[in-house]
């Protein structure tokens, strides 16, 4: 018996970590995914960060505030501001002779301390911009401290700046009530998450709450907003008016915001106190119009708060005396999209306005789910706050998850259940399988760190993990869970570990958890928090037994398997042809070692299928003999056992299995062959997102027509049920999946999108609207086949356009034209900032007119070389390296970069630096296609191959067992050519389950 334990954990040792590894120097992630906006993107942001760093850039916690008195002067003739604040602060310890805080970028005038009772502490300051301090130093003592009872100062400070132009802190905006008057200034706020000390000093980190009031001059001209209502009002000197406003709840800084403007309000009152209330441009809101834009924020608002308000048994109002309000404000230019600021959120005007008869479903989910998202926050954020923006997803995770499934809740058509796959699960699984992702916790310092920390792993992996631990605990007990975290920790701070012990607690006295021996939900978020990467789990089955190994080793991207591997507390689900219900998502089992075994249940010939709904955060690889008959299921009357999201997971894994090197490109069409028989949303939003990646790095080869004439062919058949025109009666979800698949259609040539799109732009042309949820594919593909007169219409239409929505969509499409001379003019438009564009948009106009048309790449090269000055001064280096990344070819590559070297003085060094890298990462991303040329010729050449079984043994249904595999020790990850793997996965995977099942 001896003798046969050591055989078998030899074998797992070997089966587990002797598995080769493609060339660790392999890469996969190119500079177009790197870009602003992209998956990538931020990936290497924290590559040099130091713990040394970190700690440079903390406030030292020697003293804390209380409360805060602020006063604001706006002036809108000159767009400034000055003010002064009073803090009353107290010691944490004894002997501190200086007070720490924060203030940048604006001018201090008087610094006064003292005691309560009026007494003078002398003291000098110095501003330290490096770190963004304010230094107050006690010139012959130091401040007094008593624990029992704290001894309090006031810090007076007076201050001031001109308002900002880069929408931070407070910052000038403008408007135009309708298109054809004089622009208006206004000014607003965003203080997340760094900011609030651009405004006034203070101490601008989560961690330090305290109570704030507020007095705001704003001119008569203009009205003003903040997080609480005005108490009272004062007209200290001609044309301004003092709004006194309410004391807030105990909160952090980054959450406080103020609106001076000459806007309209629209209100809806719940009681003779509370109201919800939508603020706006006057030309926005129209208060006229029974339908105006502002009414379906309103309404999804005050729904969605009721909705939240019952989940977390905390109602909104009954949080704070003062908080009586909830208003959403449609802010002109906003870099942050919207902020949830407490009692006053900001959004994009396109954010938040509604027309139904201008914006498209796209808009308006889009309002429904950051209404959501923000709402999320008085909770998740505003109520309890994240300790320090080293735990950020403990705000924007929470946020994210309730934006799908708190807009489900109220706009169920809208399908964001089942949406957050793709968007949610899928994006954060790419981004996460980078070795250089960060993990969910993560050190933070200085203000550029923090700003990294708000990143598709926060958001999209905070809300996929927390979804995870949802169908792991049961609703019900997640909830408990949840509302017992956001009681215990009302108006502080909290870290992990208190919503990791308030599940853990929930769970314990629910018995959610008792079923697994030795389980601990603390140990297990840690392994998702703490840890960076996700694993994939190998399942190779042993068809004659039902006996399944199961296996995790952490998913790398660029090379399969990590070169650092990690060991993950996985919940398991999994369900087959013989039992395919898919509905029970409670995991059977949970992975916490490396490999385990586990009775299917089932002996035969027959699929199986893990990740129930995906609803785990890990991919999934099979034996190739599983595979097989996973791809008979797929191509089969049978296929919609295997649940959608399920579909969109493999969809999903076996794209990047075979980017990753794991699988090759023959194998991995075999699989996704049954796209031409889907026609369901999930898997083939999925297809998209991988056909999209495979594009980029085929086009210009002789591989690109193969490929796109291959995504029309699968794609025939969902199209044929789809067309290019809405019905009447279609659910929101097919024509949203039309909204995603159309544009497609028409970027691979298919002739009936193009003539779809230039037929409905003339009937426009002649006064015939065109279908709200078609706009954006009709007006680019018209524009692609047309010419000036096609450019000049929608311009002139953008010019005239009342309904941002629709600005933005034209925006987003408009660069689409060929046609040079009205790119150029284009192009113009953005960098001459005349008030036709506005900033916030300058980036996506720019893409516009680079992305729109294959052709237009050159155009917009050669006016970046014309006017290099001014797009570096107003785009940045990103105009450079968005450009670069859609250059085709090597020989193009070298002409940039020739003129990049003669031009190197004007470009400046880290420019030119930042040039000669995206072309470096440009080459090589041209060169990849070479290393899978021949899988793809293979496949192209034969198509599909026919799978047969081997067997047709019954299928008698047994339970299902697990047997711990011994432990396994880390292993060192060998360097050897990637055709070695499958095979060494599946001999070593038989063995194994061989002897295992022999002796059990």
């Amino acid at each position: 018996m001896a003798a046969l334990q050591l055989v078998i954990f030899s074998l797992a040792c070997l089966y587990v970590y002797g598995l080769p590894n493609p060339p660790v120097t392999r890469n996969t992630i190119f500079l177009d995914e790197k870009l602003e906006g992209q998956i990538f993107e931020k990936i290497d942001a924290f590559s040099e960060l130091s713990t040394d760093d970190i700690q440079k850039h903390r406030l030292p916690t020697t003293t804390k505030p209380i409360s805060y008195n602020v006063f604001w002067m706006v002036d809108m003739t000159a767009l400034s501001f000055f003010g002064n604040v009073a803090i009353l602060i107290e010691a944490t310890q004894a002997n501190v002779d200086e007070i720490v805080i924060h203030a940048h970028d604006m001018t201090i005038g008087d610094v006064v301390l003292e005691f309560v009772n009026g007494a003078t502490v002398a003291q000098t300051y110095t501003l330290d911009p490096n770190y963004h301090f304010l230094r107050i130093k006690l010139t012959n003592d130091v401040l007094q401290y008593n624990k029992d009872s704290p001894v309090q100062y006031t810090l007076k400070i007076a201050f001031n700046s001109k308002l900002r132009d880069d929408m931070y802190g407070i910052y000038q905006t403008w408007f135009r009530n309708n298109p054809n008057e004089d622009v208006r200034w206004m000014a607003s706020t965003q203080f997340q998450a760094t900011a609030a000390r651009f405004a006034f000093p203070c101490y601008d980190e989560p961690s330090f709450k305290a109570t704030f009031d507020v007095t705001i001059r704003r001119p008569n001209t203009h009205r003003s907003w903040f997080c609480t209502t005005i108490v009272d009002t004062g007209n200290p000197i001609p044309n301004y008016t003092d709004d006194i406003y309410a004391t807030t709840p105990i909160m952090s800084t980054y959450l406080l915001a103020l609106i001076v403007a000459d806007y309209e309000s629209l209100k809806e009152s719940v009681n003779a106190k509370n109201y919800y209330e939508v603020i706006a441009r006057p030309g926005a809101l129209n208060l006229t119009d029974p339908n105006n834009l502002g009414r379906y924020a309103l309404d999804t608002g005050r729904k969605l708060t009721e909705v939240m308000n019952v989940h977390t048994d905390i109602n909104y109002f009954d949080m704070h005396e003062n908080l009586v309000k909830m208003t959403h404000a449609a802010v002109p230019d906003f870099s942050a999209g919207a902020m949830e600021n407490w009692g006053l959120i900001t959004y994009r005007e396109a954010y938040l306005m509604y027309d139904a008869n201008n914006s498209n479903d796209h808009s308006k989910q889009i309002i429904a789910y950051i209404l959501s998202h923000e709402i999320a926050h008085m909770w998740f954020g505003n109520l309890v706050t994240c300790d320090f923006w080293d735990n950020l997803w403990l705000n924007e995770g929470f946020a994210r998850y309730y934006q799908y499934y708190l807009t489900h809740e109220v706009e169920e058509e809208m399908g964001f259940s089942t949406r957050f796959i793709p968007e949610q699960v899928h994006t954060s699984l790419l981004f996460d399988s980078s070795e250089n992702a960060h993990a969910l916790t993560h050190p933070v310092g200085s203000a550029a760190s923090v700003r990294n920390m708000f990143s598709t792993i926060s958001y999209n992996k905070g809300a996929a993990v927390i979804r995870m631990t949802e169908h792991l605990l049961g609703t019900k007990v997640h909830e408990a869970g949840l509302r017992n975290y956001l009681k215990d920790r009302s108006f502080q701070t909290a870290k992990p570990i208190h919503l990791f012990q308030a599940l853990q607690d929930a769970a314990v006295a629910s018995g959610a958890i008792s079923q697994y021996s030795n389980f601990s939900v603390v140990d297990y978020y840690k392994t998702w928090t703490e840890q960076n990467g996700h694993p994939l789990v190998f399942v190779d089955v042993n068809h004659r037994t039902g006996q399944m190994i199961v296996t995790q080793r952490r998913f790398s991207i660029n090379t399969g398997y990590a070169t650092r591997n990690l060991r993950y507390i996985i919940p398991i689900t999994f369900y087959s042809a013989v039992n395919p219900d898919h509905s029970d998502t409670k995991p059977s089992h949970i992975l916490t070692e490396t490999s385990t075994v586990i009775n299917r249940g089932s002996v035969g010939d027959h699929w199986v299928i893990f990740n129930k709904q995906q609803t785990g955060f890990y991919r999934v690889n099979y034996d190739d003999y599983t595979w097989d008959l996973i791809i008979i299921a797929l191509r089969g009357p049978s296929r919609k056992d295997i649940h959608e999201f399920n579909r969109a997971q493999i969809v999903n894994d076996v794209f990047q299995f075979a980017r990753a090197g794991l699988m090759t490109y023959n194998r991995a069409f075999n699989i996704l062959s049954f796209l031409k028989d889907e026609t369901d949303y999930t898997p083939w939003v999925a297809a998209v997102t991988g056909f999209s990646w495979l594009q980029n790095r085929l086009a210009g080869t002789v591989y690109q027509s193969q490929l796109e004439n291959l995504i029309i062919q699968w794609a025939a058949k969902v199209m044929e049920e789809l067309k290019y025109s809405p019905t009447s009666d279609e659910s929101f979800m097919r024509s949203y999946l039309r909204y995603q698949l159309a544009p497609l259609m028409c970027r691979l040539k298919v002739d009936a999108c193009l003539q779809s799109a230039k037929s409905q732009f003339e009937e426009l042309q002649y006064g015939k609207e065109v279908t709200v949820n078609s706009r954006s594919w009709v007006y680019c593909n018209a524009l692609r086949q047309g010419g000036k007169s096609e450019f000049d219409f929608l311009w002139d239409r953008y010019l005239n356009e009342n309904v941002y929505t629709e600005k933005i969509l034209i925006l987003q499409n408009i660069g689409c034209t060929p046609d040079a001379t009205s790119l150029n003019s284009f192009l113009t438009s953005i960098l001459k900032n005349n008030t036709e564009i506005r900033p916030q948009d300058y980036s996506s106009a720019f893409n516009s007119a680079l992305t729109g048309n294959e052709g237009n790449t050159k155009i917009v090269l050669e006016y970046i070389q014309n006017n290099v000055e001014e797009v570096l001064k107003v785009l940045q280096t990103s105009a450079l390296t968005n450009t670069i990344a859609r250059l085709r070819t090597n020989a193009d590559l070298e002409l940039f970069q020739t003129w990049a070297t003669n031009n190197k003085q004007l470009l400046g060094d880290d420019v030119y630096e930042s040039v000669t890298n995206s072309v470096r990462s440009t080459q090589a991303s041209i060169q990849w296609h070479t290393t899978i040329q021949k899988d793809l010729e293979e496949y192209f050449l034969n198509e599909d191959v026919v799978i047969n079984t081997s067997s047709t043994t019954s299928a008698p249904v047994t339970v299902p067992s697990t047997v711990t595999a011994p432990p396994l020790v880390e292993p060192s990850t060998p360097s050897i050519p990637d055709s070695a793997i499958t095979s060494t996965l599946s001999v070593i995977a038989l063995t194994v389950a061989f002897i295992v099942n022999f002796i059990v």
